[in-house]
């Protein structure tokens, strides 16, 4: 397992988180219908998206709301789970934080919801109404915020 690295992402990273979106969301999102590459540039658009990489690889991405300090987007790609990618991203998303981070899992999603948990996450919120039904999860992380003149 080689070090991972997290960068804020470059225009030369686009095409390839996109298609890593692209085939994440195809597998094990089924309640995505029809998704395309062009999603990725709009889910993400005014957000700050942070990029993993292990060795020459790009292994997963984030995307992060800052003013409401909100993750958007947390990718794994396949070949990179289990091997500390997703801590990695959200270690660094804390540094960039006034807040505790907050984000949504789908219910359905029980891989995310464990991954969470043991990172430091709590469910604060349901939503049985949405489609798809999803949680609000809040971090608990004891974390020095950033501090931004309001």
């Amino acid at each position: 397992m080689s070090t991972i690295q997290i960068r804020p992402a470059t225009p030369a990273d686009q095409a390839a988180l996109a298609q890593l979106y692209l085939v994440d969301r195809q597998q094990d999102f089924p309640w995505v219908t029809n998704p395309t590459l062009e999603d990725f540039d709009t889910d993400s658009q005014g957000e700050l998206v942070l990029v993993a990489w292990q060795g020459d690889q790009r292994a997963g991405f984030a995307s992060f709301y800052r003013p409401a300090n909100f993750v958007h987007l947390l990718f794994v790609a396949p070949t990179a789970r289990q091997q500390g990618v997703g801590l990695a991203l959200l270690t660094e998303l804390r540094q960039y934080a006034t807040a505790p981070l907050t984000l949504k899992c789908v219910m359905d999603n029980e891989a995310a919801l464990r991954f969470y948990a043991k990172v430091g996450f709590q469910i604060v919120a349901a939503n049985r109404d949405a489609l798809p039904a999803n949680y609000t999860l809040k971090d608990t992380q004891v974390h020095q915020y950033v501090q931004v003149n309001r």
